[in-house]
């Protein structure tokens, strides 16, 4: 059983998460792992969701203790960082997780880290927008999870228990590798459009030239999942898109947060990872190829 989690990163997912984990497992359970600086900001100042204070235990990095699940909720350049200052939080039973967008975390992490208990995990469904320390959203998503080889096995089964107990929802899907793709075909347009052209999903919504661009890029995205051997279907590009659109047209994605504020994006994960499958298997990538040049730093 799952009784204490440390979380490496406050971004939305961290708040949003953490917050559920920290009602059900008691604020001197649920650690948030950072650096001295962030510590006691974090600390100092609150962190907030939905205008209710976060319970958290803030701790130094490197002070890490060893916890039952460690959650990463970084940004992708951030993630080496993360990991390798909070190594000593990982033993030979912790469950790991990482909520980033894409489908490269886990790999760093294993290379990195050498779980004993690493799951590949998607984070879908939520509204969730931060300004600062405070978060708001009205739809809290869910978790998809699950072992790299879909078993069903005794780690997956503590964080189902755990999720439960949070009121967390979640699911294990037959297989975990095809739905961190599909989603990732997803960021690829709806993350990319509305921080190209600066938009909310009101802008991706409806017809027009965003709107098509949004879904050139998630075409060109399936592609070379495709030729990767993912077998992503235009009916799950409908679906993505059928989703968008119920979404708040006020509502932003995260990669359009982080424009707006002035963040450093996380491209690699999108644009630059379609060029190269792409350029690998000779298949053009022109919208993504735009995107790459618009959204570099």
């Amino acid at each position: 059983m799952i009784q204490t989690a440390g979380i490496v990163g406050l971004g939305a997912l961290g708040i949003l998460f953490g917050q559920k984990l920290s009602e059900a497992l008691g604020r001197e359970n649920v650690y948030v792992f950072a650096d001295r600086e962030r510590a006691e900001r974090y600390g100092k100042k609150g962190v907030y969701a939905n205008g209710k204070r976060c319970e958290f235990t803030y701790v130094e990095a490197k002070d890490a203790p060893t916890v039952d699940l460690l959650i990463y909720a970084t940004k992708y350049y951030s993630l080496e960082e993360a990991v390798k200052s909070t190594a000593g939080a990982c033993g030979k039973d912790t469950i790991v997780i990482s909520l980033l967008n894409g489908v490269s975390s886990e790999g760093l992490i294993e290379e990195l880290l050498h779980p004993a208990h690493l799951l590949y995990c998607v984070a879908q469904g939520m509204d969730a927008t931060r300004e600062g320390s405070r978060l708001t959203y009205s739809k809290a998503g869910c978790l998809v999870f699950g072992e790299k080889d879909n078993r069903y096995s005794g780690s997956v089964k503590d964080l189902e228990e755990l999720c439960g107990r949070a009121g967390i929802a979640c699911e294990v899907p037959d297989d975990i590798l095809h739905k961190q793709w599909s989603k990732w075909m997803l960021n690829v347009g709806a993350n990319q459009t509305c921080a190209a052209y600066a938009t909310g999903y009101r802008g991706i919504q409806r017809g027009g030239d965003r709107r098509e661009a949004f879904l050139a890029a998630m075409r060109e995205a399936m592609a070379v999942a495709n030729a990767e051997g993912i077998a992503l279907t235009e009916r799950e590009l409908q679906d993505w898109t059928d989703l968008i659109d119920t979404l708040s047209p006020a509502g932003e994605p995260s990669m359009r947060q982080d424009t707006k504020a002035g963040r450093k994006t996380e491209v690699d994960l999108f644009s630059t990872l379609v060029c190269e499958l792409g350029r690998k298997h000779g298949i053009p990538t022109p919208q993504n190829d735009i995107f790459q040049r618009m959204l570099r730093d």
